[in-house]
Parts: C-alpha cells; sequence; structure tokens
C-alpha cells in the first residue's frame, strides 16, 4: 500500500487544492484494518480516523467503499505475499519493506 501513503503525500500538499476524498478514504481505512483488527473495523471507525488524522469530512457509503476497497487490497497483499514465500528456503528470512 505504499502507493497509497505517496497519493495521500501528493493529494495533501497540493497547496489551494481539495484533498482528494476517496483517496483520504482509503487511507484512513487501512489505518482503522490496521489498528482495530477485532473487533472488525467499520464505517464509524473509518469516519472517525478521517476526520482526526485527515480533517476530512467522509459521507457513510464513502467510508464503506473504502473499508471494502481496503480489505480487498489486503487479501490480495497477503495472497501475493503467500506466492512469493513458496520459494522461499526455510532459512531464508522474510522481506522486509
Amino acid at each position: 500500500m505504499s502507493g497509497l501513503w505517496h497519493q495521500v503525500m501528493r493529494t495533501m500538499s497540493q497547496p489551494g487544492a481539495s484533498p482528494d476524498d476517496d483517496i483520504l478514504a482509503l487511507a484512513a481505512a487501512d489505518i482503522a484494518l490496521r489498528n482495530h483488527p477485532e473487533p472488525p473495523a467499520d464505517a464509524d471507525v473509518v469516519l472517525d480516523i478521517a476526520r482526526s488524522e485527515f480533517a476530512a469530512v467522509l459521507t457513510v457509503r464513502q467510508a464503506r467503499i473504502a473499508l471494502q476497497r481496503a480489505r480487498e487490497m489486503a487479501r490480495e497483499h497477503a495472497r501475493d505475499q503467500r506466492y512469493t514465500d513458496v520459494g522461499r528456503a526455510p532459512e531464508d528470512p522474510p522481506d522486509r519493506a
């Protein structure tokens, strides 16, 4: 998700431009999934994070869509990581990004 955080930095650093709410919603959902695994994060958590971290006011619909998208991205990342780990010898340490 490093590409996401580059987009967040870009959208937040453009003077005079309105930040992209969809990008900020996805970033808030990413934070929610990382910080609230149990119980699972919901739209309210995403809304709170967007408001406190990015001063973004989102709709519940934006939060739900972003949360679903973040979950899909996390699943894809985990699947890709499993495929990468298959070829690694047991003594090889996992790559740290």
